[in-house]
Parts: C-alpha cells; structure tokens; sequence
C-alpha cells in the first residue's frame, strides 16, 4: 500500500485502535490475517481512506471465519519449520517480507510476518535473510522444549522453496559471490553446520508460509492455512 494522498483524522476513525485489535487476534491465533495487519500497521500515524477500507475488509473476513481455528491433536512428528520471502513486496521502499511458522501437533505453535529491515538486492538474498530470522526463532523454540520437557531436542527441521538460499546457507563457496549480505545473518551457516537446524526444500505451491508474505487467491490462501492447521469448528452461539 501507498501513502494516503488525503490523510483522514484519528478522532473520527480510530484507525491505530482497530488495527491494535487485529494485531492482538494475529499474533494469538489467525495467523491467516498476519499478513494483512502487518501491511496496515505501517500507516497507524498517517492513513487514508484505502487503509481504513482495508482494516474493514479484514473485519468482514472475521465475521465471515468466526468458526475457524488452530486446531492440534497427538503427532509423533517433531517441531518443523516453514519460511518464505516475497522479494521487494512494498512498493514504497522496495523492501522484502519474511513469513515464517513452525509446527507442533499438526498446527502452528509460532509464527511472524514483518518486512526486513534492509533492502534485499536478489530473491536469493530475501529468502536467505527471512531463513537466518526463521533460524533465530528455531533456535528459540528448541531450547524452549528443552527446558519444558528436560531432554535435549534434536535438530529443527525447516523448509523452504529457494534453491539459491538453500545452497547459499550450506556451501561457504557461494559467500565469496554475497559478500554485500550483512555479516549478521551469516550465522545461519553456523546453524546449519553444528545440526541447530535442517534446511529442506519445497515446492512452492506447498509453502504454507507463502500467506504470510503477501496477498493470495482464495484457493490458495486456503490450502495455506490448512497446512499451518487451522479448519473450522463447531461454535456454540446459545451459550
């Protein structure tokens, strides 16, 4: 989204309050509008009549997904992780968006999308830098299972659909070529070679992740948030 060309006055629409509720219900438990808010919350100090349109379309979404939850149920399958990047995705300052959820019992347990911090000159590099901040997170959920169940966690398992990336973090070769990437994400080779994590590639058209980097088709959108485990439930609406 762009800047407002009119911007409209907080007093009449309390533009920073709603989005202040939608990021609460985000970060909690409807990873599927994670995307959408954090795109809004860019212009809590400056909005226009577009961005007060788009919060009320995310509203209208709510209404619409009332029974849809993160559902988890007993799996044997350990943590997995799932990055991706949409590459210069904002059209004002040409920066990326990372989107990343790990799983544990067939739903997402973590997820964040947020626009990096530096402008990425390549998809490679985009995708490179959201896998170092999926990393941070993996390192975080480990030694976080660690302390809660008192036995040493393996290995976290993280996809992602970048081949360039995913030779990058594994080949020392390919740094001589990069060397304009900060140093800080750098760690991520360590990561990779003390077993902290394990990159695996996949497909695209698989990445649930993909919808908490940009906007997507219904259909797609869908398959997204079935993959991070969310379905629908019965509610009670009399009690």
């Amino acid at each position: 989204m762009k800047e407002p060309t009119e911007p409209l006055s907080e007093a009449e629409f309390p533009f920073r309050e709603l989005i202040g509720c939608l990021m609460y219900l985000a970060v909690s438990t409807r990873p599927d509008i994670s995307y959408a808010v954090n795109s809004l919350s860019q212009f809590n100090s400056k909005f226009g009549k577009e961005h007060w349109i788009g919060a009320k379309r995310i509203l209208r979404y709510l209404k619409g997904t009332l029974d849809y939850g993160l559902r988890y149920s007993p799996s044997d399958n350990s943590v997995c992780g799932y990055v991706d990047a949409d590459w210069a995705g904002c059209v004002k300052d040409r920066k990326s968006y990372t989107g990343y959820a790990f799983k544990m019992a067939n739903a997402a347990t973590s997820w964040e999308s947020r626009k990096q911090q530096t402008v990425a000159l390549s998809s490679t590099e985009a995708e490179y830098m959201a896998i170092a901040d999926c990393t941070k997170e993996a390192i975080h959920v480990q030694r976080f299972i660690g302390e809660a169940t008192w036995t040493s966690s393996k290995g976290i398992t993280i996809f992602n659909d970048n081949q360039g990336a995913h030779q990058l973090a594994k080949n020392p070769v390919f740094h001589s070529r990069t060397k304009h990437i900060d140093v800080r994400h750098h760690f991520l080779r360590d990561a990779v070679e003390n077993g902290q994590i394990h990159l695996k590639y996949m497909a695209l058209k698989e990445m649930p992740a993909d919808v908490l980097t940009k906007g997507l088709p219904s259909s797609s959108h869908q398959k997204c948030i079935e993959n991070l485990g969310m379905t629908r439930r019965q509610l009670n609406l009399h009690s």
